[in-house]
């Protein structure tokens, strides 16, 4: 059973029994109300024939006592009993010895207690017979007539049918304004509820896989904060997700690399072990075999070398120091110093930083990488500049005049194992894993590669550092090489 169901027949219930207990509580009280009027009414009515009995009798009595007999008593009470029979009211007289006068039907009881009832005291019952309620007022005349009893019994009937309708009536108001009430009711859950049916399915298809779910949720209550919540989650998980997929991606892509890197060499080294085992060749047949197994063999070991350097860079502390940027560009420069002049390539220096803080040995790896890329893609005679210098934030840029590459080129050149033709031949000794892990490098730096490059014209690398280095410290001391 859904929420809003259970909450409308919770509500309904209890307003059920509210409605009830109050139409009952009213019914009853109308009915007390009605039954004192009539009981205040029947004791003015009992007391005024009772009155009026004794006086009558009175007269006779001391006018003439010997005509105050049975019949005569009979004639009085008959009087009263004829007017207000009328009235559904009936009346019985007697003695200590017998009934004097009565028109009570025989249907109804008119055997009371009255031992217990003394001069000017009366008792009133209300008792049922054949259906019917009947209410009995009971009392001694008093006077020289104790020993008279006199009997009033007047039909309910009329009260209790007037009862009854009013409870049939409040019964039927009872009926429709339950009935409105659950309508009325049911729209409202409905409405207010209807929040929690759209967030059930924005996570129904969440949980199916659809992570662009969003749910719009006007106003300024708890489902709209609970709305705005649910988006942001929504937003972290696929942000989550998308990453989760890309590493995967990214994984499964450098294992296949990884596979293909790897399978060319081996079959090279395998296909020239097995020769050099099995033919009789020359001794300069055998020497080209060996190099080229020790090329192979030597391709292999960088590519180690670079995946090992990856995973050192992604799990190691690193250990942040105060650099000299001109020092940094010198140790590159002199690292590349047999490579730029077998190519005969000229490396120009420059840095306008005074000082930046990082990791000496991984921020000289990040250069080293880059230069050696440029060196790769430059011509011969052609000039690379290495600089240093402070434009918002601190800089360290590579530009080269080389071959330069295409914008998809670009946007995929920091990938692992990719390589420009051009420029990461495996003639070259390239391997695809030097950019990578320059990014690497540069993100635990909290600094990012922007690479700029056209066809034709060069390339150029920048390390920018997104958060400033010292820069009350990075002064426009310009010093050129």
């Amino acid at each position: 059973m859904k929420f809003w169901q259970k909450a409308f027949i919770g509500i309904l219930i209890v307003f059920i029994i509210s409605i009830n207990i109050c139409l009952y509580l009213t019914s009853s009280y109308s009915f007390s109300l009605n039954m004192k009027r009539d009981s205040d009414r029947t004791l003015g009515e009992y007391h005024f024939i009772m009155n009026g009995v004794l006086e009558t009798m009175d007269s006779i009595y001391y006018r003439e006592p010997a005509s105050l007999t049975p019949s005569a008593i009979q004639n009085i009470m008959r009087s009263y009993a004829g007017y207000y029979g009328k009235q559904n009211v009936f009346l019985e007289l007697k003695d200590s010895k017998k009934v004097l006068f009565s028109n009570i039907p025989p249907t109804v009881t008119s055997e009371i207690d009255v031992g217990s009832l003394t001069k000017d005291s009366y008792k009133t019952k209300v008792l049922s017979a054949n259906g019917i309620n009947y209410l009995y007022i009971v009392g001694k005349l008093g006077g020289p007539y104790e020993d008279h009893t006199l009997i009033y019994v007047r039909d309910l009937s009329e009260l209790y049918n007037n009862h009854s309708q009013l409870t049939r009536y409040l019964i039927s108001v009872s009926a429709l304004v339950e009935t409105m009430l659950a309508l009325v009711l049911l729209l409202l859950l409905r409405k207010l509820t209807k929040p929690i049916r759209i967030m059930q399915k924005a996570t129904h298809k969440i949980a199916g896989g659809v992570y662009d779910e969003r749910i719009r949720m006007p106003g300024k209550d708890e489902f709209h904060d609970l709305a705005e919540n649910f988006n942001l989650m929504a937003n972290s998980i696929q942000e989550k997700i998308t990453e989760l997929d890309k590493n995967a991606h990214d994984k499964q892509r450098l294992v296949d690399n990884l596979a293909h890197e790897l399978r060319t060499p081996l079959t090279a080294i395998y296909g020239y072990a097995e020769y050099l085992q099995n033919t009789n060749s020359s001794e300069q047949n055998r020497i080209k075999a060996a190099r080229y197994i020790l090329t192979e063999t030597d391709r292999m070991k960088n590519l180690a070398f670079k995946l090992l350097d990856l995973a050192l860079v992604r799990n190691n502390t690193l250990d942040f120091q105060p650099i000299i940027p001109l020092e940094l560009l010198q140790q590159v420069k002199s690292v590349l110093a047999i490579k730029l002049e077998e190519e005969n390539v000229q490396l120009d220096i420059s840095s306008s930083l005074n000082q930046i803080t990082g990791d000496f040995i991984l921020l000289q790896s990040l250069l080293v990488n880059l230069v050696d890329n440029a060196v790769k893609a430059s011509p011969k005679a052609s000039s690379i500049q290495l600089s240093a210098y402070f434009d918002t934030v601190p800089i360290l840029e590579v530009k080269d005049s080389g071959c330069g590459m295409e914008d998809e080129q670009t946007a995929l050149i920091c990938e692992p194992f990719y390589r420009v033709d051009k420029a990461r031949s495996r003639g070259s000794g390239g391997i695809g894993l030097g950019l990578s892990l320059c990014r690497e490098i540069a993100h635990l730096h909290e600094a990012r590669l922007r690479i700029r490059s056209s066809p034709g014209k060069g390339t150029t690398v920048q390390v920018i550092f997104t958060t400033s280095l010292q820069p009350s410290e990075n002064s426009l001391m310009h010093k050129d090489i």
